[in-house]
Order: C-alpha cells, then sequence, then structure tokens
C-alpha cells in the first residue's frame, strides 16, 4: 500500500520523483520499489523513459485523485513539449489527448525517439546546491536530460554525468545526485553557448508553438553560408556533402554522426527544409551552425539574403556596370548575374549592348582624352577597386558626378 507520495518539484523528471520516493520510504531495494508502486506490471516499470510513459498512468489510478495530473506530467516533467516541437500541433494535441485518456502513446512516439542513445543522467552542480537549500534535496531536472545540451541554461557550467550503469537500463537502476559540491566547470564555446541558449528557448516554448512550414528561413540561412549547390539560381539545393562536412566541423563527428548519422541524403535534406523532420535535435544543429536564433523556424518574418542586400545596394548606386564587375562584387558566376536579378525583382543596372537606345541618350559624339602615364596608372588602379570595366564607363561617371555637383552649386 502506498502511504504517501512527494510533491513534484518545477521540472522535475518523472524518474527523480520515483527515486526520491524510494529514499523517503526507506526501502532497501530499487527493485522492491518499484515492485510495492507498479504490482501488475508485467515488464519492468519503465520509470526512466524521458517521454510520457505508462508508469504514469499506473500510478495516477492508484493514489488519491488530485495526487497526480497526467497532463502536467507529460507536459513539464517529461521531454514531450521539446521533442514533439516540430510535430504539426493537431498532432501533438492528439498524442497528448490520448495519454490522459490512459493510451499508451510509446509506439507513436517511436519516430522522435529514433537514433539518440540513451545517455547517463546529468546534474549542474549550481542546481543541485540551489536545490537543497529551497527544499532540502537535489533532484534530477528534466530540461538537464535534452540529448545536446552541454551546459546549464542558468548558470552556463558544464552539465555533470551520473555515475550510472551503461549497460543497464536507467529504469532497472537507482541513480542519485552526489550529495558532496563537485567542482563547477565554466569552460565553455561560443558554439555551446549558442546551442544551450537556443535548446532552452525552444525547451520553454509551449506546446501550442509550431514551425512556420511557409518560412524559408532554413534556406535562406543556408544560402547565406554557402551552402546550396551548383546549379539553377533558383533551385535552393542544399549540397549534401558540404553541410554534413560544415556540421562536422562545427559540432564534431560523434555528435554529427549520433544526430545525423553516417551522412546525408538529398531526400533528408528537403524534407528537413520543409520542416517534416520531427527531430528537434537535427534542427537545433542547423540553426546554431547558420547562426539562426530560436524564433527564426516559427516567425512569419524571413530573414535578409546577403546577396539579395549587396545586389541592391549596387542598384541604387548611380553608376553603369558591366556584368563581369558584379558579377567579381557579389562572388557568382557572370551567367547568374540576370537571373539573380530576376530572381529579386531588381531591374537591369548594367551595360546591355543591343538594347534600345531613345534619342536623348543616343550616343553620337566621341571625346578623346590624352593621359600622362601616372594618370593612367592611377585610372587603372580606379577602374580595378571599382570594378570597372571600360574607360568610357568610369570617365562618364566622373563626368555625371562633376555636373551635378556643378548643377547644386
Amino acid at each position: 500500500m502506498i502511504g504517501f507520495f512527494p510533491q513534484l518539484y518545477p521540472d522535475e523528471l518523472w524518474y527523480s520523483v520515483i527515486m526520491r520516493y524510494h529514499l523517503h520510504a526507506g526501502i532497501a531495494y530499487w527493485s522492491d520499489t518499484l515492485q510495492l508502486l507498479f504490482p501488475d506490471c508485467r515488464t519492468y516499470p519503465k520509470v526512466g523513459e524521458l517521454l510520457p510513459n505508462t508508469t504514469m498512468q499506473q500510478l495516477q489510478h492508484v493514489l488519491p485523485e488530485g495526487t497526480l495530473d497526467l497532463r502536467e506530467l507529460a507536459l513539464y516533467h517529461s521531454l514531450f513539449r521539446f521533442r514533439l516541437l516540430f510535430l504539426p500541433h493537431e498532432r501533438k494535441q492528439d498524442l497528448l489527448n490520448g495519454f490522459c485518456e490512459g493510451q499508451n502513446i510509446a509506439p507513436a512516439l517511436l519516430s522522435v525517439r529514433k537514433k539518440l542513445h540513451e545517455h547517463s543522467l546529468r546534474f549542474c552542480p549550481l542546481c543541485a546546491q540551489e536545490d537543497r537549500e529551497q527544499y532540502g534535496e537535489a533532484y534530477w531536472h528534466t530540461e538537464h536530460q535534452i540529448h545536446l545540451l552541454p551546459l546549464c541554461p542558468k548558470h552556463h557550467c558544464r552539465l555533470v554525468e551520473a555515475e550510472q550503469k551503461p549497460s543497464m537500463v536507467l529504469s532497472r537502476q537507482l541513480v542519485t545526485i552526489p550529495p558532496e559540491e563537485i567542482k563547477q566547470n565554466h569552460q565553455a564555446t561560443e558554439t555551446e553557448l549558442a546551442l544551450t541558449e537556443l535548446l532552452h528557448q525552444w525547451y520553454q516554448f509551449p506546446l501550442e508553438e509550431q514551425a512556420n512550414r511557409n518560412s524559408d528561413n532554413l534556406d535562406r540561412a543556408a544560402e547565406n553560408a554557402g551552402l546550396l549547390g551548383d546549379g539553377n539560381v533558383n533551385r535552393l539545393a542544399w549540397d549534401k556533402e558540404k553541410t554534413y562536412a560544415r556540421l562536422v566541423e562545427t559540432f564534431g563527428q560523434q555528435t554529427v554522426q549520433e544526430v545525423f548519422g553516417l551522412h546525408l541524403t538529398t531526400a533528408h535534406l528537403r524534407r528537413l527544409r520543409k520542416l517534416e523532420i520531427a527531430h528537434t535535435e537535427e534542427y537545433a544543429l542547423l540553426c546554431t551552425m547558420l547562426g539562426l536564433d530560436a524564433e527564426s523556424l516559427f516567425s512569419d518574418k524571413s530573414i535578409p539574403l546577403h546577396l539579395q542586400e549587396q545586389m541592391q545596394a549596387l542598384a541604387r548606386q548611380d553608376r553603369q556596370y558591366s556584368k563581369q564587375g558584379i558579377a567579381e562584387q557579389l562572388g557568382i558566376q557572370v551567367g547568374q548575374v540576370s537571373s539573380y536579378a530576376a530572381r529579386f525583382g531588381i531591374a537591369p543596372f548594367w551595360v546591355q549592348s543591343g538594347s534600345p537606345v531613345t534619342a536623348d541618350a543616343r550616343k553620337e559624339y566621341t571625346v578623346t582624352i590624352h593621359l600622362s602615364e601616372n594618370e593612367k596608372s592611377k585610372l587603372d588602379g580606379y577602374m580595378q577597386q571599382h570594378h570597372f570595366s571600360a574607360y568610357s564607363h568610369v570617365l562618364r561617371q566622373f563626368m555625371m558626378q562633376g555636373l551635378k555637383m556643378e548643377e547644386k552649386g
């Protein structure tokens, strides 16, 4: 008979609640505690699962009414909200409703659990110290168990792994937070800090939050980072080898392999670009690598395209360009200049041979200018620096600027 049950702490992992019950009840063996709490369980009770599980439902039925709320357990004492962040809201709500009605939703959640192997529980030494001061005991925080989270979001110190038997699943062993103070490690890279902040913000998103599948911010960020493959300007296909190599360079081979596998396929990248993949961890690595903030994949606001801004800036300048000069400044191929301008809605602003010319703009006079060797050298340097391809273009630029200054004066 269950004589009492601990009150849940903020963001406490479900396993932690069972662990504290065991310690408070003074039961000698962990297996005896599980047998007492789940006497009708035909298999080993999976209290160590990081997602909502049947042990929550089983205890809710035998404890006094109001002791446990299945919705609260799923949303705030498991990784349900975080791991399902990129599922459509209707699908998330259906799973939550089914769980609260007593359904075993574990089979339906297999798609968001694949790839990531179970790791040891982790804790923040400073959080454990604060918990002891406030509650009289330390407990396992749910957020700290996010697979990719390297640092405590509150204290920015490195999370510490528990002394846990790797050959045995968590549910079968009692794992407690060490009572002694552990030295904090605050050394972290900029990438780890950025990844921690992104994961923390996503973890705080409500269940109702959903990715904007009409947004092209992931594609835009990849294009800004130079990750698009060669080909049509409007195709926007990512280079899978280049993307995978950049991920490995940013996060290391082991982390990338755990999240994405040994390589990326064209089909997988296409689904990622359309936000059709369910794995939050994949988007976390991509967004951190590309410098996207937590709102970018959930917002209606598009991030700027660097190439578009640069081309618009060139178009606003009152001067003549050749396609070659534009291509050199933008770092693209000459043959792509017209295609990019059309894609960005920018009217041609370069010298176009064979274009119809109005009567007042027709060039009917020739002017010859004689330059010294020093003057020609300076002019050549100016042309090279400012990407002019013809003497007539740069001299016309100087002339028009001078005439405008004369008119203003």
